[in-house]
């Protein structure tokens, strides 16, 4: 079971790592992203970033979701970061089993300028393909936030849009 996806253009960080993986109760976490999944060096930095405890998977999307919808998967509690929301949208088109998808961090280094994004807040950047991705999410009746560290209230990602 995913206890959440969560958008975060650093992917994982001591945030992620140390608060939201203690704060879920997560015993793995998955990082979905084609790039990572090929590029050796961000693998070992995310590796670093991981605690101890806690099981690692860096796969492409593809992958991920193989690896989440196996029947083995099922018990876990697994907290997968994505940097986009377009990926977040693939996966939850393509796996059931998801508490919430957190869109925290995301279009502050995805090389798009920031003259061509909508800005919903200092963390949030969204591209036209972005934005795009986040109305079919939003559609989809998943429960879609924004909550950036635990302490923070949490906010549906709904009301965010419609201030």
């Amino acid at each position: 079971m995913i206890v959440e996806i969560r958008v975060d253009d650093r992917l994982i960080h001591g945030q992620v790592a140390l608060v939201w993986t203690k704060k879920l109760n997560a015993k793995a976490i998955v990082v979905a992203n084609d790039h990572a999944s090929k590029d050796h060096i961000q693998q070992m930095t995310l590796k670093m970033a991981t605690p101890e405890n806690v099981k690692l998977a860096i796969k492409s999307m593809q992958d991920a979701v193989q690896l989440i919808n196996n029947p083995k998967a099922k018990d876990m509690r697994i907290f997968v970061l994505v940097n986009s929301i377009c990926d977040a949208l693939f996966l939850s088109e393509n796996i059931d089993d998801i508490e919430r998808i957190n869109i925290a961090n995301v279009g502050r280094f995805d090389g798009v300028d920031e003259t061509e994004k909508s800005k919903l807040s200092s963390t949030i950047l969204l591209s036209k393909s972005e934005q795009v991705a986040l109305e079919q999410l939003l559609a989809s009746n998943r429960k879609v936030v924004h909550q950036i560290v635990p302490d923070n209230a949490e906010k549906l990602f709904h009301d965010l849009m419609s201030n």
